[in-house]
């Protein structure tokens, strides 16, 4: 995957397919297991950028499974593997792109992070 690529959000469905897929296989193939997962420092200081802006509150971290139509460039090793979609929330009473006011902590489902490199494969420098 080229380091360009780290930085853009994943699609809502895209998201939604892998969400499904880690719940639906975490427990039952032992080649899903992944240890660890690591991000740039860059890709998480634009997190907290996104965080910081006064209209989120958050960031909620959902259990995903990678799918061969996840990512256009995905390693075909990380197909079937166990990963994390990080996603910002909104903060109770902001009006959201759709111009309601959130509820606590809503996702905002335009801006999904992944793109960690896994281990196993990358597991150089784990101490857990």
């Amino acid at each position: 995957m080229s380091k360009n690529s780290n930085f853009q959000p994943i699609d809502k469905k895209v998201a939604q397919e892998m969400v499904k897929s880690y719940a639906e296989q975490a427990s039952k193939d032992p080649k899903s297991y992944t240890k660890a997962i690591w991000f740039p420092a860059a890709q998480i200081l634009e997190m907290a950028k996104t965080i910081a802006d006064g209209k989120h509150d958050g960031l909620r971290i959902y259990n995903a499974q990678y799918t061969a139509n996840s990512i256009e460039g995905l390693p075909k090793e990380y197909e079937g593997r166990n990963t994390v979609l990080l996603v910002p929330t909104f903060a109770a009473g902001y009006s959201n792109p759709l111009g309601e006011l959130t509820e606590e902590h809503e996702d905002d489902l335009e801006d999904i992070e992944n793109r960690g490199e896994l281990c196993p494969s990358v597991c150089q420098g784990t101490g857990l």
